[in-house]
């Protein structure tokens, strides 16, 4: 019997697994990724700009289109979900929303190196200059793109953000994962994301599980400069060719790669965890009254649909 066509968005959120868990769906055969990862489609609706012809959208399927599940992530999607959720919504065929929450500290700390990585902010930003400048900008200015790089700690402010798509999927079109679970579990979690999208696990090939994206420092400015744009400007031919992909990657963090371990002091950690805890708090009760079960970071709670989409 041939399955119902599915729109599956992987909306969120930043440095919590999104890249490795689209390229694990993406092996599955009955799953057409989009030719880029982030197609960012529906982002201008965050910004109340008008979107593209939805034929745009499809588009970035059509080698693949005929396949029923249709699947494409832009974690940045997660953060403007008042405007992006309902378009999304409307405009796609059987939506279904991915979001992965990682614990908030780690997950800003994490950003915040990645901004560095991606030479958006310098490399000898301290994190405490880095989250005063953050602190200093009012919810208005991240209407401007350009401050995306400061999203580090309003970033895992999840509570913020989740009630939009809850309102707009419910729990049976919007899976909540948790990140810690994706990485001690893998395969479980890529095997039950697929089954809630409709999707028979045992189709995918022994070695669909993946790890992309971490984040890794340079040593030389430049040669990175040269790097990252070369890889942004060939995305569409390194997702057909991944083991090309994998091959030039290893051979880059050779060649120009380090170890990119920021020195984050005690007292900063602390005052995230301590800054985090009313939304957590918020965010912890927004599951409880859905039914979700918290991230294992969140602590016991809640009933219903697991963070790996199983029924409790």
């Amino acid at each position: 019997m041939a399955l119902e066509r599915t729109d599956a968005i992987i909306a969120g959120v930043n440095k919590a697994g999104t890249t490795s868990l689209f390229v694990s769906l993406s092996t599955h055969p009955d799953v057409a990724p989009s030719s880029v990862k982030e197609t960012r489609y529906f982002l201008p609706a965050r910004y109340g700009q008008p979107l593209a012809p939805i034929s745009v959208w499809d588009d970035y399927f059509a080698p693949n289109g005929s396949r029923p599940v249709h699947l494409e992530a832009t974690p940045s999607y997660f953060y403007g979900g008042d405007h992006i959720a309902p378009v999304l919504r409307d405009r796609t065929v059987n939506p279904h929303v991915i979001v992965v929450l990682r614990e908030p500290v780690s997950r800003a700390i994490s950003f915040f190196s990645y901004q560095k990585v991606r030479l958006r902010i310098p490399a000898d930003c301290d994190i405490v200059d880095y989250l005063a400048t953050a602190d200093r900008l009012g919810p208005d200015a991240f209407l401007d793109p350009a401050n995306e790089r400061y999203m580090a700690f309003r970033g895992g402010c999840y509570a913020e953000f989740l009630p939009s798509w809850l309102d707009a999927f419910g729990t049976e079109r919007l899976l909540v994962l948790d990140f810690a679970r994706l990485i001690a579990d893998p395969e479980g979690t890529v095997r039950d994301t697929a089954a809630r999208l409709g999707l028979d696990p045992a189709a995918f090939p022994a070695t669909a599980a993946s790890s992309e994206n971490r984040t890794t420092g340079f040593r030389f400015r430049g040669l990175q400069q040269l790097a990252l744009a070369g890889n942004d400007r060939l995305e569409v031919a390194f997702r057909r060719r991944p083991a090309v992909k994998r091959s030039l990657r290893s051979f880059y963090y050779r060649l120009n790669g380090r170890n990119q371990s920021e020195a984050i002091p005690d007292a900063v950690r602390a005052e995230l965890a301590a800054r985090y805890g009313e939304a957590n708090a918020r965010l912890a009760a927004q599951l409880d009254a859905v039914g979700i079960t918290r991230p294992g970071w969140l602590g016991e709670g809640g009933g219903g649909q697991t963070s790996s989409g199983a029924r409790t």
